[in-house]
């Protein structure tokens, strides 16, 4: 009974002292990842954007959503949406600019983990020609035949920001 009791404590004290390394390796490491992060977002909206300054971009926070991840407003320029939507395998994530009035100004595929060749058709300069100069809420967007799981989700989240921009940022 004595071993039982003896081999419990010392895990119970190995377990505290892992838990507080990697604590303590999170503290350390989190403003890096962060920073990381943020240099990785500000480089998409250079895509977009490639002659605004990191100062011109600001992040305006999202009401609601299960598919805008954050929206970004470019000093009289446009606003940027981030989003993350489902498709046939992982889904994609990407980032449609509109105008104030709610046009494409540009789209960007930021990953795309669809099946090679008929649902990365979204990330083709091809689709993102059929969408720039559109409003995204009120014109017809197409998808892409023969890849309708994956462009589907890409075309509505599309029409969520344009929705979203009327509705909440006018």
């Amino acid at each position: 009974m004595k071993k039982v009791l003896h081999l419990t404590l010392f895990l119970a004290l190995v377990a505290a002292i892992a838990g507080g390394a990697l604590a303590l390796a999170n503290s350390l490491t989190a403003p890096i990842v962060a920073a990381n992060a943020l240099a990785a977002e500000k480089q998409n909206l250079q895509l977009i954007f490639p002659d605004a300054a990191d100062s011109d971009f600001e992040e305006i926070s999202v009401k609601d959503s299960e598919t805008i991840e954050k929206i970004f407003k470019v000093n009289n320029q446009g606003i940027v949406f981030k989003l993350k939507v489902s498709g046939y395998k992982e889904g994609t994530s990407f980032m449609v600019a509109l105008d104030d009035s709610g046009k494409i100004l540009d789209y960007v595929v930021i990953s795309n983990g669809d099946t090679q060749g008929i649902g990365t058709k979204v990330a083709e300069d091809s689709f993102k020609e059929k969408l720039v100069g559109k409003n995204a809420e009120t014109d017809t967007l197409d998808t892409i035949s023969g890849a309708t799981v994956s462009s589907k989700p890409v075309v509505e989240g599309i029409q969520e920001a344009g929705k979203y921009l009327s509705e909440n940022l006018k």
